[in-house]
C-alpha cells in the first residue's frame, strides 16, 4: 500500500464517518433519552436494524469507494465456480475480483447478498497465490457451505449481543460456535471432492496471510474466530483416515 493509497482511504473513511456517524449517534442518544424500562430491548432492535442495512449497503455503495471490483472473465475458472453453485442451488447473480494486491497480500474469497442475490468475491491475491483453479474452487467450496449449512445466518443471529452484560464470555462462546462452523464448512468442501486441494488452498493462504500457524489452544479459543491451521489440517486428514 502506497502513502497515497493510505492517506486517501483515511479521508474517506473520515468523510464516512462524519455522514453516517451524527444520525447513528442521535438515534441512539434517543433511544436512550425514551427507552425507559425497555432500553436494551430497544438498543438491540436498534442495532439489529442498522446491521441489516450495513450488510446491504456496504458491498454496493461503501466498499466500492475503497477498491475496485470488476466481473471475472470468462473462463475455465469461471465455468467452475459456476458448475459448482449450481449443483448446489446457490443463486450466484455475479462474480468479482477484487484490487486486494494494491493494499496488502492478504488473499480471501466472500458471498454476500439476501435471498436470491447472491455474489462471490474473489481477491486478485487469492488468484495469483493459488497453484491451479482447483485450489480456488476449494477455498469457494468452504465459503459455499458456510450459506449451505446456514452459519451465516446463524452468526448473524449471534453477534446481536452488544447490549448483553459479560460481553467477553459471550464473545468467547461465539467464537467456539465460529471455529465449529469452520470445520463444518472444511468438511462440507472435502465431502464435495476438494479435500486435497483446500489443504493446499488453506496452506498458501496462510504462508500469504503470515497467519501464526499454531498458537496455544486456549489463548486460541479466546481471541480467534479460526482454528489454528494445524488444527484445520489435522482435522481434514482424520476424515480422511476414517474413509479409509
Amino acid at each position: 500500500q502506497t502513502i497515497w493509497l493510505f492517506f486517501r482511504d483515511l479521508i474517506k473513511g473520515i468523510c464516512l464517518a462524519i455522514v453516517l456517524g451524527p444520525p447513528i449517534v442521535s438515534a441512539i442518544i434517543v433511544i436512550v433519552q425514551n427507552g425507559g424500562p425497555y432500553l436494551a430491548i430497544y438498543l438491540w432492535a436498534f442495532m439489529f436494524v442498522l446491521s441489516l442495512v450495513m450488510m446491504t449497503i456496504y458491498p454496493v455503495l461503501i466498499a466500492p469507494l475503497f477498491n475496485k471490483f470488476t466481473p471475472l472473465p470468462e473462463g475455465e475458472l469461471r465455468l467452475k465456480i459456476e458448475k459448482l453453485a449450481s449443483s448446489l442451488k446457490f443463486p450466484l447473480k455475479k462474480l468479482f475480483v477484487v484490487d486486494g494486491s494494491t493494499r496488502s497480500s492478504h488473499s480471501n474469497a466472500y458471498m454476500y447478498g439476501f435471498f436470491k442475490n447472491k455474489r462471490i468475491v474473489l481477491y486478485d491475491t487469492l488468484i495469483q497465490q493459488c497453484k491451479n483453479d482447483e485450489e480456488i474452487v476449494a477455498v469457494i467450496a468452504h465459503e459455499l457451505g458456510h450459506w449451505k449449512l446456514n452459519h451465516t445466518m446463524y452468526s448473524f443471529i449471534a453477534v446481536q449481543h452488544t447490549v448483553i452484560p459479560l460481553q467477553h464470555l459471550v464473545s468467547f462462546g461465539l467464537n467456539l460456535v465460529s471455529r465449529s462452523f469452520e470445520f463444518q464448512a472444511d468438511a462440507f468442501a472435502k465431502k464435495l471432492g476438494y479435500g486435497s486441494a483446500l489443504r493446499a488452498g488453506l496452506v498458501k493462504l496462510q504462508e500469504e496471510n503470515l497467519s501464526a500457524m499454531n498458537t496455544d489452544p486456549w489463548y486460541s479459543a479466546y481471541h480467534y474466530s479460526h482454528p489454528p491451521l494445524v488444527e484445520r489440517l489435522a482435522a481434514i486428514d482424520a476424515a480422511d483416515k476414517k474413509e479409509e
